[in-house]
C-alpha cells in the first residue's frame, strides 16, 4: 500500500458524523513520522548486514517508531504510554475504553497534538469523571501494567457476559485477512497488529503498533469512533495472549479474542470468568480455550 493510499484510508476511517476530530489532529499525529521516514510510524536508519556471508554495504533500514503518548480524559492527564505515533485519537479512545474509564458512546471529540518529546491525545467525554488514581510510571510498549503504581491497582475481577461461540472457521480466516492489513509491517517487519473479523467475514478495521496491547487499544478506538459494535466479532492479534489482553478485550466488549500464539494459564482463567471465547492459531486452524 502506498503512502497516499494509507493516508486516504485513514481519513475514510475517521469519517463519523457523531465525532469531532479537531482541525490539525490528523496532521499532528502523522507529521513527524512522515517527515522523518516517508511512512507513518517508521523512521529510517543506516545499517550494514554483518556476519559470515551477510557482510555488505550500509543501506537504509526502516524501523518502527516508539514515542511517549500522553492520554488525557477531559483534559485531565490519565497515563503516559509508549506507542507508535499513528492512529493516536483511536489509541486514546481505545485505551480509556479498555481500561474501563468510559464507554464508546461517551466520546464526543478527540484532539491530538505534538509535544516536545512525543504526542498527547485528549478525549472529550462530557459528564465522565477522570479516574481518581493515575499511573505514576510510563507504560512501556511491551507492557500493559508497568504504569501502575501498586499491585493494589490491579484488578482481575471482570463482569461475566454471555457470548455466543464464534465460528472457528471464521476466526481462522481472520488470521489470513489480518496478514493483508498490515502496511506498516510490510515496511519495518517489527510491529504487532490487531484486526476485527466481523460476523460477515469481513475485516472493517485493523491497526498496528510496536506494542501489542497498544494495537488492541487502537483497534478498540477505531471501532468506537466508527460506531461498530465489537460484540459482533472477534479481535485477531499477531501476538501471544497474556491476561492483560483478555482484560482489555473483555472490558471493550469484544465477542472473542484470537492470538497467533497460545495463551497463558491466567489468560484462560480470566477469559472463563469473563465469558470471553479465546482462540490460538494452530496450523491452518485454531484451538479454542476458555468460555
Amino acid at each position: 500500500m502506498q503512502r497516499a493510499d494509507l493516508d486516504r484510508a485513514s481519513r475514510q476511517d475517521l469519517e463519523n458524523p457523531g465525532l469531532e476530530i479537531h482541525p490539525g489532529a490528523d496532521r499532528a499525529r502523522r507529521g513527524a513520522a512522515v517527515i522523518r521516514a516517508g511512512q507513518p510510524g517508521s523512521v529510517s536508519v543506516t545499517a550494514r548486514p554483518a556476519g559470515g556471508a551477510q557482510d555488505g554495504e550500509a543501506r537504509p533500514w526502516a524501523l518502527a517508531e516508539e514515542v511517549p503518548v500522553g492520554v488525557l480524559l477531559n483534559s485531565v492527564p490519565v497515563a503516559v504510554m509508549m506507542a507508535t505515533p499513528m492512529d493516536l485519537e483511536e489509541f486514546g479512545a481505545g485505551f480509556l475504553i479498555a481500561e474501563g474509564h468510559l464507554r464508546a458512546g461517551d466520546i464526543t471529540a478527540a484532539l491530538v497534538f505534538p509535544t516536545d518529546r512525543g504526542f498527547c491525545v485528549d478525549i472529550a467525554a462530557p459528564g465522565v469523571d477522570p479516574p481518581p488514581a493515575r499511573r505514576a510510571l510510563e507504560g512501556r510498549a511491551g507492557c500493559g501494567l508497568c504504569g501502575m503504581e501498586a499491585l493494589t491497582d490491579l484488578s482481575l475481577d471482570l463482569p461475566h457476559r454471555s457470548r455466543p461461540r464464534p465460528d472457528p472457521d471464521r476466526v481462522a480466516a481472520g488470521f489470513e485477512l489480518l496478514d493483508r492489513h498490515q502496511p506498516l509491517r510490510a515496511v519495518n517487519r517489527s510491529v504487532h497488529a490487531a484486526g476485527f473479523i466481523a460476523e460477515d467475514g469481513t475485516m472493517p478495521a485493523a491497526r498496528e503498533d510496536v506494542g501489542r496491547h497498544c494495537a488492541l487499544d487502537k483497534l478498540t478506538g477505531a471501532l468506537a469512533l466508527r460506531r461498530i459494535d465489537p460484540a459482533g466479532g472477534v479481535a485477531i492479534m499477531t501476538s501471544r495472549c497474556s491476561f492483560e489482553l483478555v482484560r482489555k478485550a473483555a472490558l471493550a466488549g469484544f465477542g472473542g479474542l484470537a492470538t497467533r500464539s497460545a495463551p497463558t494459564g491466567l489468560a484462560v482463567e480470566l477469559a472463563a470468568r469473563a465469558g470471553l471465547p479465546l482462540f490460538a492459531r494452530q496450523g491452518a486452524g485454531v484451538v479454542a480455550f476458555g468460555a
